[in-house]
């Protein structure tokens, strides 16, 4: 009886990658350049891409609620073009007089994007945006009443 193996070698014609961070100026061409072991080899890269618009729109403002008491929450809809929307990526934050960003939490649900306040405080009052990536909703006022 004689019994043979055999080697099979598997090529692959295709290969993925991925730019981190990637914007339309990264748009074109490129040369990728795979050096093997006794092999060299290169390919152009096509690099396309198309412009994202997010929109970002509170339900309700102002949100009105009662000091020292529970529930209190503002929630957002967050709409995309191209691509789904991570919520990870979103911020829902109390905005300062002086344009800056505080007391940033990340949205609970899918949409609309919600953050709750739990027993809220006189401080809490005031300015919130929510934010996606570089886009900004308008403001939104939490109103605490007694």
């Amino acid at each position: 009886v004689v019994s043979t193996q055999s080697t099979k070698a598997v090529v692959s014609t295709q290969s993925t990658g991925t730019i981190l961070s990637a914007t339309l100026d990264d748009v074109g061409s490129c040369v990728c350049t795979a050096n093997g072991v006794g092999t060299f080899d290169t390919a152009e890269i096509k690099i396309s891409g198309e412009e994202n618009d997010v929109t970002i729109t509170a339900v309700e403002n102002p949100v009105t609620c009662t000091i020292n008491k529970k529930p209190c929450a503002m929630s957002f809809n967050i709409e995309s073009l191209a691509g789904k929307i991570n919520r990870n990526d979103a911020r829902i934050c109390k905005l300062n007089d002086d344009g800056s960003l505080e007391d940033c939490t990340i949205p609970k649900g899918t949409g609309p994007y919600k953050r709750g306040f739990g027993k809220t405080k006189a401080s809490q009052a005031g300015q919130y945006v929510c934010t996606y990536g570089d886009y900004q909703s308008d403001p939104v006022t939490l109103e605490l009443v007694q």
